[in-house]
């Protein structure tokens, strides 16, 4: 039984650090990119991709939801 809970942990662990790390650098070219435009950008109204955004509408690739237009800050 302690075997499936280390095993369980270490699994979650694993996923919580590659989801942290594996996105840094294109959210901030995403940044960098937005900056450059200005016209309408969309996103996942349940932020499923952690602030990416997207120049035209479609639907977000991991929850199918139709994106939402943004207001530019």
């Amino acid at each position: 039984m302690k075997k499936l809970i280390y095993t369980a942990s270490f699994a979650l662990l694993l996923a919580i650090g590659s989801l942290s790390t594996g996105c840094g650098n294109a959210q901030q070219e995403t940044e960098e990119h937005d900056k450059s435009h200005e016209h309408a950008h969309y996103q996942c109204p349940m932020d499923c991709e952690s602030g990416k955004t997207y120049e035209e509408a479609g639907t977000c690739p991991v929850c199918k939801m139709d994106l939402a237009e943004i207001e530019k800050s």
